[in-house]
């Protein structure tokens, strides 16, 4: 009975100690990876609004809109960090699009699809896909954009998704 009880406080001190060292690293990785998140997202927002002199926060329903400005503080633009649903979960990405309604272009950020398969979200053709685009289009399948075989929940769902933005974008902003 001593032994089980002397292993039960020693497998405790083990886990608090565990514990104690992992929230030590999640604190000090935190700030730095958030700084790095947001560095990426500016980056993209310049390459889609290169003249962005200004841009502001506005959060709808979970997601982050920012409209930019060029240095006269005439509207260049409004840029999204938005969700859609996939098969493997949410889908992170950025969309931009000009004062006139045109996608400038769909960068995924992070995503849970399966690799090789709904991935495919991530390539290149897929995010060219929307680039061009207006708020006037209807951004359906098969006139606008295509399903990729194989990945028809993923690829699904970013059609829905960007076509919902859009929507909000033309409404709100434009």
């Amino acid at each position: 009975m001593r032994d089980i009880v002397k292993m039960a406080v020693i497998l405790l001190i083990i886990g608090a100690v565990c514990g104690g060292l992992l929230a030590a690293v999640h604190g000090f990785t935190t700030p730095i990876i958030e700084e790095r998140e947001h560095a990426r997202f500016v980056a993209t927002l310049e390459s889609f609004l290169p003249e962005v002199a200004r841009y502001e926060e506005d959060v709808v329903d979970g997601e982050s809109f920012y409209p930019c400005y060029d240095s006269a503080g005439n509207l260049i633009g409004v840029v999204g960090n938005v969700y859609a649903s996939g098969y493997g979960g949410d889908i992170r990405y950025i969309i931009g699009v000009d004062s006139d309604g045109r996608i400038l272009g769909v960068k995924i950020q992070e995503h849970g699809e399966t690799p090789g398969i709904g991935d495919v979200i991530t390539k290149d053709f897929f995010e060219q896909m929307f680039v061009g685009l207006s708020v006037e289009d209807p951004i359906a399948v098969g006139s606008d954009v295509d399903i990729v075989s194989g990945a028809t929940f993923s690829s699904g769902g970013m059609i829905s998704s960007v076509r919902r933005v859009m929507n909000l974008i033309g409404e709100r902003y434009l």
